[in-house]
C-alpha cells in the first residue's frame, strides 16, 4: 500500500488561488489578441472607405483662373461730417465773417469796406457788383447755420466788451497775486520776530544762569547806575 500524504486546508487554498490567477491571465492574453486582430482589420478597410468617400475633381479647362476678388465697402460720412466738409468750402472766394476773434473779424470788415470805397471811386457798377457778391454770400453761409459777424458797429461793441472782461481779469489776477505777496510778507515778518523774541529769552535765560551763580554783570551795573 503506498502512503498518501493528505494537504492541508491552506495549501489546497494556494493552489485554487494560483489556478484562478492563471486562468485571468489566459483570457486578459485572449481579449488583447482579439482586440489587435479587430485594429488590424480596421486600418485595413479604412482607405478603400475614404477612396469611397472622397468627393470628385472638378475638371477646369486649361486657360481659365480664378482669381478672389475683396470688395471693401468705405463707411459713409456722417451727416455732421458732410456738414463740416461743406462749411470749409468757400463761396464766392469770401471766407465767412464767423468766430470770436472780433479784432480780427473787425480789420478784415474794415479792409473789405475799404476795398469797395477803392472799387467805388474807379468804377460804380463794379462795386455795386461785389458789394451784391458779398452780401449773397453772407446769405449763403448763415443759410448753412454759420453765424457771419459783418456788422462794423456790433464788432466795436464786442470788441469792447471782451476787453474790459480782459481788464477786469487782470485786476483781479493783479490783486490776487499781491494779496498773495502781502500774506507771505506778514508770514515772513512774524517768523523773524519769533526768532528774535527766541533768541533774547534764550540770551536772558543764560543771564539769570550767571545771576544764581554770583556773577555780576554789566547790564546789572548799568541798572544799578555803578
Amino acid at each position: 500500500q503506498g502512503h498518501t500524504t493528505e494537504l492541508s486546508p491552506a495549501v489546497l487554498e494556494k493552489r485554487r488561488r494560483r489556478k484562478q490567477e492563471r486562468d485571468r491571465k489566459k483570457r486578459k492574453r485572449k481579449e488583447l489578441r482579439a482586440k489587435e486582430k479587430a485594429a488590424k482589420a480596421a486600418e485595413a478597410a479604412e482607405p478603400s472607405h475614404e477612396a469611397s468617400h472622397e468627393p470628385p475633381h472638378e475638371e477646369v479647362p486649361p486657360g481659365l483662373l480664378f482669381n478672389k476678388v475683396e470688395v471693401t465697402e468705405e463707411p459713409a460720412a456722417g451727416k455732421a461730417q458732410r456738414r463740416q466738409e461743406k462749411r470749409r468750402k468757400l463761396k464766392g472766394n469770401l471766407a465767412p465773417l464767423t468766430g470770436r476773434n472780433y479784432r480780427q473779424l473787425l480789420e478784415r470788415v474794415q479792409a473789405r469796406q475799404a476795398r469797395l470805397e477803392e472799387l467805388r471811386d474807379r468804377d460804380e457798377g463794379k462795386a455795386r457788383e461785389l458789394e451784391s457778391k458779398m452780401q449773397w454770400t453772407n446769405l449763403l453761409y448763415k443759410a448753412e447755420g454759420v453765424r457771419i459777424r459783418d456788422s462794423e458797429h456790433l464788432l466795436q461793441e464786442a470788441l469792447k466788451r471782451k476787453e474790459k472782461r480782459r481788464a477786469q481779469r487782470q485786476r483781479r489776477w493783479e490783486k490776487r497775486t499781491a494779496h498773495v505777496v502781502e500774506k507771505m510778507q506778514q508770514r515772513q515778518d512774524k517768523r523773524r520776530q519769533n526768532l528774535r523774541k527766541k533768541k533774547a529769552a534764550r540770551a536772558e535765560r543764560r543771564l539769570d544762569k550767571a545771576r544764581k551763580k554770583g556773577r555780576i554783570l554789566p547790564q546789572d551795573l548799568e541798572r544799578a547806575g555803578l
